[in-house]
């Protein structure tokens, strides 16, 4: 198969499995263009996956899901929830072919939550129903039903989709749950200085650095659904004076909530190279700032100088951290990909900027505010390849000797066949310079482990397809 029949260009212009980062700069589309996208043909390895619709949905205490799809959409999420241990917050309706052609399901759907709200104990607080990809085809239009069913049940019933085909879309399913997820939000009787994290799957702790500088500009607490004890708890979120988007996953959530509730927010992605981690600190301020004194329009970012010396603990802990894992390492190879984080390249560079040696990057996409991390990475360390696991060329050709001496993330575990493997996981409680230094110690703790199972790492975590 010729490179051209992968999209039906040129052999000048093909779209490929991986280059050189310093080839792939002038034309990124290569490897990371839409015919990467997962909502096309694509390879999955026994190592991809993620949090998943479900698992994010279900940080919402006391919320109840009700999936409606046909048999085939329905069964691996089933079993998913079996195996997590969450089956008895779920219910499914597989709906059929007859009703489908004849759109006659919207009222097996009432008929299934009347059901559902007598048989499930305790009764759920809330309900989000997920519909699939035949609703994006047919172009159902649920919200008088919604309304009817939250009349009937006396609690918030919202709509969410599981529709793999929206992928290429502005708000394709990992974007649009969260958007469902906090829509659950009602409006608040008072706002108080809390800080809402979106994006966020696990948020850092309260007291992590990103918290203690919070409260240092009289803010906080952070406020994630992991905090959360009851749905009643969910709902104080509304009163939070500010949303913090970290991931791009909690964007359109963030919207929805400056529309509806008047919850400003501010976007300040992942980022692990220290001069990135300081913009992002430094829009956080401002941002903070402005809060604190409103209708001016004075411009709050702090100096170079006064943030050092704020974030110097910090800093100082990071460098030792860096020093221990160039002695560690000594030059051992390193791959790393997207179940990592959001911001590969990123991370890339910072380790790069540490003295350590990466060598590959397993991603499938560039997100906007990752470009400049990519041109960096191109002029300082050209000769790291740069792979789409997805790839249909990836299929079967696992390779049976190590491609890399140690793997940040599973499918870069999986793809290099790494001996070790760093199970750090989809940004999980990382944030600023403290999260960079936390994946360094994560590092150096599986250095001193040794060889990994990445078979069990995999299980252990949980991943969803």
């Amino acid at each position: 198969m010729t490179d051209a029949l992968f999209n039906g260009s040129s052999a000048a212009n093909f779209y490929t499995d991986e280059l050189p980062i310093s080839e792939l700069v002038a034309d990124a589309d290569r490897v990371l263009g839409t015919d990467a996208s997962r909502a096309t043909l694509h390879y999955c390895s026994p190592a991809h996956g993620g949090w998943g619709v479900v698992k994010v949905a279900l940080t919402v205490p006391e919320t109840f899901l009700l999936f409606v799809c046909p048999a085939a959409c329905g069964r691996h999420g089933a079993i998913a929830s079996i195996e997590q241990g969450y089956r008895k917050k779920i219910g499914y309706l597989c709906i059929t072919d007859n009703e489908i052609v004849l759109g006659g399901y919207e009222e097996e759907i009432e008929r299934a939550v009347r059901e559902l709200m007598e048989r499930v104990k305790p009764r759920p607080r809330a309900l989000i129903i997920f519909v699939s990809c035949i609703d994006d085809l047919l172009g159902t239009d649920y919200t008088t039903a919604l309304a009817r069913m939250e009349a009937e049940h006396h609690i918030p019933v919202k709509l969410a989709r599981m529709n793999p085909i929206s992928m290429d879309s502005k708000l394709p399913p990992g974007i649009r749950v969260q958007k469902s997820m906090y829509e659950l939000l009602p409006s608040p009787v008072e706002k108080d200085r809390s800080i809402l994290l979106m994006g966020a799957y696990r948020p850092p702790t309260q007291t992590s650095e990103l918290a203690k500088l919070l409260k240092h500009y009289g803010f906080g607490p952070i406020r994630h659904p992991e905090y959360c004890t009851d749905f009643d708890s969910f709902t104080e979120f509304s009163r939070s004076a500010a949303s913090l988007v970290v991931r791009p996953e909690g964007r359109a959530a963030a919207e929805d909530l400056r529309e509806r509730l008047g919850i400003p927010e501010f976007r300040a992605f992942m980022a692990f190279d220290r001069e990135t981690i300081f913009e992002r600190y430094r829009g956080i301020i401002a941002f903070l700032e402005s809060l604190n004194h409103p209708g001016e329009t004075k411009d709050y970012s702090p100096s170079r100088e006064s943030m050092e010396a704020w974030f110097k603990p910090f800093i100082e802990a990071l460098e030792a951290r860096e020093a221990e894992a160039r002695t560690a390492l000594a030059g051992a190879s390193i791959a790393l990909d997207t179940s990592v984080t959001i911001a590969p390249f990123s991370l890339a560079l910072a380790l790069v900027k540490s003295g350590l040696n990466v060598t590959r990057i397993y991603t499938s996409q560039l997100p906007g505010f990752e470009k400049p991390h990519l041109e960096e990475l191109a002029r300082i360390k050209g000769d790291i390849m740069v792979a789409s696991p997805n790839h249909v060329r990836k299929y079967g050709l696992r390779s049976t000797t190590a491609r890399a001496d140690i793997a940040l993330g599973f499918e870069a575990g999986y793809a290099t066949s790494a001996p070790i493997t760093v199970p750090v996981a989809f940004d999980e409680q990382l944030y600023g310079f403290e999260g960079y230094t936390m994946v360094l110690e994560a590092i150096l703790k599986s250095v001193a482990v040794g060889k990994s199972d990445l078979r069990q790492q995999v299980k252990d975590y949980g991943l969803v397809v």
